[in-house]
């Protein structure tokens, strides 16, 4: 009697241990792809949109200061302003974070000689005329015209990344799928190699315990 419980507490096991085989593969793949998931949501997505808005940024800056010095509007100035003050929170923000690339923060740092230039123009819009200060913007012009070329670049390469990573999300995802199926029909073929032989040799351990 007790060679037959023994029996069942072993085939009760097996079971449990064959059909967790694709259960624990399975979590295993979850947590894979749940943490390249994470890393796009929580990293590379916001960092295109900063990138994005440091392009769209600069790119409302270069403009105010075309309209300032050719329609001599003060309007515009504040349009500047205004731009320069959402590009420095951004820098802030990237020049903080460890995981920022080193391309960003140097198109940041070329970023801040622009405005340099830049402040230099209005100084002389302000103090002498703006036909000089024209003459000094033609000279930042090329400047501006490359940041906003790397920037753009950039975010590409950013994209690009981006991409990778969902193809290899989908990879992934594709391969553990597989993969579960096949360790599911796997696991199902030896639990019932394992009922069957319980079965087969069940009989003889009863007939024997009766006998005793």
């Amino acid at each position: 009697m007790h060679s037959l419980w023994r029996q069942r507490i072993l085939l009760i096991f097996l079971i449990s241990l064959f059909a967790s085989i694709p259960i624990i593969y399975a979590l295993s793949g979850y947590r894979t792809i749940a943490a390249m998931t994470e890393q796009m949501k929580d990293h590379d997505i916001p960092l295109i949109n900063q990138v994005d808005q440091l392009v769209e940024h600069n790119r409302d800056r270069a403009n105010a200061v075309r309209g300032l010095l050719l329609y001599e509007d003060n309007r515009y100035i504040e349009q500047y302003y205004f731009s320069t003050s959402k590009i420095h929170d951004l820098r802030n923000s990237l020049n903080q974070s460890s995981t920022t690339p080193g391309a960003i923060k140097d198109l940041l740092r070329r970023n801040n000689v622009w405005e340099s230039e830049i402040e230099r123009v209005f100084v002389v819009y302000e103090r002498q005329s703006p036909t000089a200060a024209k003459r000094l913007a033609r000279q930042s012009t090329q400047t501006t015209q490359t940041i906003l070329e790397d920037l753009s670049r950039v975010k590409d390469d950013l994209y690009q990344t981006l991409q990778k990573k969902l193809q290899q999300s989908d990879t992934l995802i594709a391969t553990y799928k597989w993969m579960c199926l096949g360790l599911s029909i796997l696991s199902f073929l030896l639990i019932s190699a394992t009922i069957f032989f319980f079965h087969r040799f069940a009989p003889v351990a009863s007939n024997e315990s009766t006998l005793e």
